[in-house]
């Protein structure tokens, strides 16, 4: 079973470089080019929103999650609306940048916020990535971070896109990728499956 885009969908993207305007980001709004009018495409760069620093207090007894600063609830927020999350990130050493990660940590806390209902209102949603990596024709180095969001969506009930992967070292470079400039053409309009597995 599949789902079939709609023109009335929300879409967040979540820019996780260290570099504004890199080859992940540039490659991300050619692919939003194609989105049909009438979808919301949220541009949000992570580094600006994650002053306040996670800690893991799971086992910390009598302690427990307390509630977040207001602009990390405000983060929580824009994620739980959203239709569709797209992290745009370079490949950094074989994984997603550490401000991606950093993201995703926060999401360990949100979870433990009954009044957030975040795993509930995640349900269902899509996951999916926009990267760049210099390995030429390689893609074997961006199966790290693949795998661990493929996971990321199996654990949390969300359909995983897949990910768009451009080749590219030096600003711009990305954009003399045909197979990647072709490939981002539909990559954010086609149906997206449900999911196929579930992570343990």
């Amino acid at each position: 079973m599949s789902s079939t885009p709609s023109a009335s969908r929300n879409l967040l993207f979540l820019l996780a470089s260290s570099r504004e305007g890199g080859n992940a980001e540039q490659l991300a709004r050619r692919a939003a080019e194609a989105l049909p009018a009438g979808t919301v495409a949220d541009w949000l760069r992570l580094d600006e929103h994650l002053r306040e620093p996670f800690k893991d207090l799971r086992h910390e007894p009598g302690k427990g999650y307390p509630k977040p600063g207001p602009e990390l609830l405000a983060l929580a927020e824009r994620t739980m609306t959203a239709d569709e999350l797209v992290i745009v990130s370079p490949i950094y050493w074989y994984h997603l940048s550490s401000t991606a990660q950093h993201y995703f940590e926060h999401w360990s806390w949100w979870m433990r916020l009954p009044e957030l209902r975040f795993r509930e209102r995640m349900r269902g949603k899509v996951l999916s990535l926009v990267t760049a990596h210099s390995s030429e024709d390689d893609d074997s180095v961006a199966q790290p971070p693949i795998q661990s969001l493929r996971l990321t969506a199996g654990y949390m009930d969300l359909r995983w896109r897949g990910a768009l992967i451009g080749h590219g070292s030096a600003p711009g470079q990305v954009l003399t990728d045909a197979r990647a400039l072709e490939s981002a053409r539909d990559f954010l309009v086609r149906p997206v499956a449900a999911p196929d597995f579930q992570a343990a």
